[in-house]
């Protein structure tokens, strides 16, 4: 298992929110991370099992695959609808900790 996957079996349903949220804001080119953390990012979210989100429903994932793949102004429209009600909830501060307990960990599997 790659240290990506482990770290992704890791996370509890908060993080994986947290995931989704970072993979939406890659997703509308709204994230300020460089390519590496963006990649790095991506791959936990593509790494991710099926879950049970607090925050999203189903759609969440075709909106994110769509974008990734067909990206429109219309689907960054979405996009940006979904994160900021995420980001509501999450908050900044509990983002650069998930984030950076994420690297941590990452440097910990590598």
């Amino acid at each position: 298992m790659s240290p990506i996957a482990k770290v992704a079996t890791s996370l509890d349903i908060f993080a994986k929110d947290c995931a989704v949220t970072v993979a939406l804001k890659i997703s509308d080119d709204s994230c300020k991370m460089g390519e590496d953390g963006r990649a790095v990012f991506m791959a936990l979210y593509d790494a991710l099992e099926p879950f049970k989100s607090d925050l999203f429903d189903e759609s969440v994932y075709s909106l994110i695959h769509t974008a990734r793949n067909f990206p429109t102004a219309a689907l960054f429209a979405q996009i940006k609808k979904e994160r900021e009600r995420a980001m509501a909830i999450i908050t900044q501060e509990k983002m650069k900790l998930f984030k950076a307990s994420v690297r941590g960990s990452l440097l910990i599997e590598s």
